[in-house]
């Protein structure tokens, strides 16, 4: 696993296919969030190495993942992270990604910074967005990754 996927910078990186699933997914509200857990696919992310050679300011990695709900896969996520600082004890970074499901679009972006020694446990982005159900959208985006995985569990609240 890269160093830039094992960051919260990479958080929002999951999602693909629909079709079937369509009545899976529920519309996200203040009081009733959208739960969805997003699963990496590493043949479908790229490490860029563009600063220094290796881990350094500028990296990227652009990915497209999986997203699931209830088991079954109901929409994809595509986008990219870049690392903004990283040292023994820091890495900072900034993503955009679109999460793309049945009925619309959702787009979020925002700010990670973790401990490398430890791996990231979490974020929290701002929805910035959306089209078709969610045309319009602002709210929030918080990610749980589960230990010792590229899952992570997305909550996302709008408002």
């Amino acid at each position: 696993m890269s160093p830039i996927r094992c960051t919260a910078l990479a958080t929002a990186v999951l999602l693909t296919g629909a079709g079937a699933a369509l009545a899976v997914v529920t519309t996200a509200t203040a009081d009733q969030p959208l739960r969805l857990t997003l699963v990496a696919v590493p043949d479908r992310n790229t490490d860029l190495d563009l600063g220094e050679p290796g881990p350094s300011a500028g990296d990227a990695q652009v990915f497209l993942d999986d997203v699931q709900q209830d088991g079954r896969t109901v929409g994809t996520n595509a986008g990219s992270c870049t690392i903004t600082t990283i040292t023994e004890t820091r890495l900072a970074g900034h993503c955009t990604a679109t999460l793309t499901l049945p009925e619309g679009q959702l787009m979020f972006q925002g700010a990670g910074d973790e401990d490398p020694a430890v791996g990231p446990t979490g974020f929290t982005w701002a929805v910035t967005g959306g089209t078709g159900r969610w045309t319009g959208a602002g709210g929030e985006a918080t990610g749980t990754f589960r230990t010792g995985s590229d899952t992570v569990d997305l909550e996302v609240r709008l408002h």
